[in-house]
């Protein structure tokens, strides 16, 4: 009996999964040009065409839709074989759970639900990876990885093969040196002060409808970012103040090095955990967001 040649399908599988030749190219380390006689190859075993190829974008025939239900399932069952025989015994004999942050979340946030993680997870150690949500949430459905910390709910196009649960929430401030908010909370703030602003994930106009109505001062917005740690820096560094998610500056805030101002009415920031629908069965990873609510809490019971 002829068997089907799996190098030939994972790279069909990964065309699919990235969106294009090139990506599934530069995952895999060929060449395109190798990645696409693997499809073709394929293609011509199956007799069947397998995918549309448009200008910039490529879509699956019915044949490759239905031939795509298969490859999940099997490369699902295979890293299944991994978690089991391999990367149970790595580290140590620990399971690995891979996890990835979508840059913008807050590292104290973060930090304090990876070492709720840790405690109740006895035997497990972290593998912790960072970046952009369409790079994590690509590596999650092509089972690179276990769950993905985001500010953002998953795409609409993921959500056959992805599930979510809401973490907690963070409400957004004003911080700044002591001097500095003192001057603003009592109006006598001198000349315009310059603003650090976290870019809000629903690309909310912070600064014009919830910060200047409600105090009388002349901000000037003079840097926008969603890496937190750097507007810690702005916050502290007594030129302005940084507009960011409390939960970002709270030890800070504790220590005393900041002091902030409300601001009442603007959207939270809620943080999301999300995984695979077909994860695997020796990973548990859903257990890990059991424990947490996915009802809307208050920071301090997300924090806590």
């Amino acid at each position: 009996m002829e068997w089907l040649n799996f190098r030939h399908l994972y790279a069909f599988w990964m065309v699919t999964r990235t969106g294009s030749f090139t990506k599934a190219a530069e995952a895999l380390m060929v060449a395109q040009s190798a990645v696409s006689a693997q499809v073709a190859a394929l293609e011509s075993y199956l007799r069947e065409p397998l995918l549309q190829r448009h200008a910039r974008s490529i879509g699956l025939t019915p044949a490759g839709r239905e031939l795509m239900g298969f490859a999940d399932q099997i490369f699902a069952q295979s890293r299944a074989v991994n978690a089991l025989f391999r990367d149970n015994r790595s580290a140590l004999g620990h399971r690995r759970l891979r996890v990835g942050i979508v840059g913008g979340a807050s590292r104290n946030f973060v930090h304090r639900l990876l070492a709720d993680m840790i405690q109740r997870t006895e035997g497990v150690y972290l593998s912790v990876s960072s970046g952009s949500y369409d790079e994590l949430s690509s590596r999650l459905v092509r089972f690179d990885l276990d769950a993905v910390i985001s500010l953002e709910t998953p795409r609409k196009k993921d959500m056959a093969e992805v599930t979510y649960r809401k973490l907690g929430e963070t409400e957004m401030c004003l911080a700044g040196t002591p001097g500095i908010i003192r001057t603003i909370r009592e109006g006598s703030a001198v000349g315009p002060v310059p603003v650090f602003k976290f870019r809000h994930p629903y690309e909310v106009d912070i600064l014009g409808r919830y910060v200047r109505p409600r105090y009388d001062c002349d901000f000037r917005l003079r840097l926008d970012s969603d890496d937190i740690p750097l507007l810690r820096f702005f916050a502290n560094g007594g030129q302005g103040v940084a507009l960011v998610p409390r939960a970002g500056i709270e030890d800070d805030y504790a220590a005393g090095v900041v002091d902030t101002l409300e601001v009442p009415g603007c959207p939270s920031i809620p943080i999301y955990g999300i995984i695979a629908v077909q994860t695997s069965p020796f990973v548990r990873v859903e257990e890990l967001f059991t424990q947490w609510p996915d009802e809307p809490v208050s920071e301090s019971e997300a924090l806590g």
